[in-house]
């Protein structure tokens, strides 16, 4: 995090260290209660809750001290999202990325947003054409950016992956195709 070393966030409320104590209480809540029984699964949404609290409380203190200065607001390390753009078709995401889901067949994907109010269209290919190219499957969507799971997948299967931003004036480009090969 780049607040640790800030000329201009000198005092942080809640101090980073608060937050990265209800970090680690999230992590380790979050890898007991994987297969665990109602109880840890209780403490790990608490423990989130109080994370996200912590963080929303930081994120206050980023934009009273920032004062809509953009250079400020990404000096803080903390992703920027762009203004609306009134009229215009939203960027193409960026950083989209496929990853090991919690079992085997499954897996997580997610992307960096570009903006607010969007819709954010997704879709898998399992197959090729005699070109080489990706069968698209069903186009479906999703309201944020955070990491999705899909099951479904056969391990040793190789998927393909791609994302674009849609408002009501239109939809981006789609990614460039992601690989990768299901666990």
């Amino acid at each position: 995090m780049r607040m640790k070393d800030s000329a201009v966030f000198t005092a942080p409320t809640p101090s980073l260290s608060v937050i990265e104590a209800a970090y680690k209480d999230y992590h380790k809540d979050v890898v007991d209660a994987n297969g665990g029984n109602r109880e840890k699964k209780a403490r790990k949404r608490e423990s989130k809750t109080r994370l996200c609290q912590l963080l929303q409380q930081l994120v206050g203190y980023i934009n009273l001290i920032g004062n809509g200065k953009l250079s400020l607001l990404y000096s803080s390390g903390f992703p920027v999202l762009a203004e609306k753009r009134k009229g215009r078709i939203p960027d193409t995401p960026t950083a989209a990325f496929l990853v090991d889901g919690r079992s085997s067949g499954e897996i997580a994907f997610g992307f960096k947003p570009v903006g607010r109010d969007l819709f954010y269209d997704y879709r898998f290919a399992t197959t090729l054409d005699s070109s080489g190219l990706p069968i698209w499957g069903e186009i479906t969507y999703k309201t944020n950016s955070f990491k999705t799971y899909k099951a479904g997948f056969t391990p040793g299967q190789y998927i393909y992956f791609q994302v674009r931003a849609r408002n009501k004036h239109g939809h981006s480009h789609w990614t460039a195709p992601i690989l990768f090969m299901v666990r």
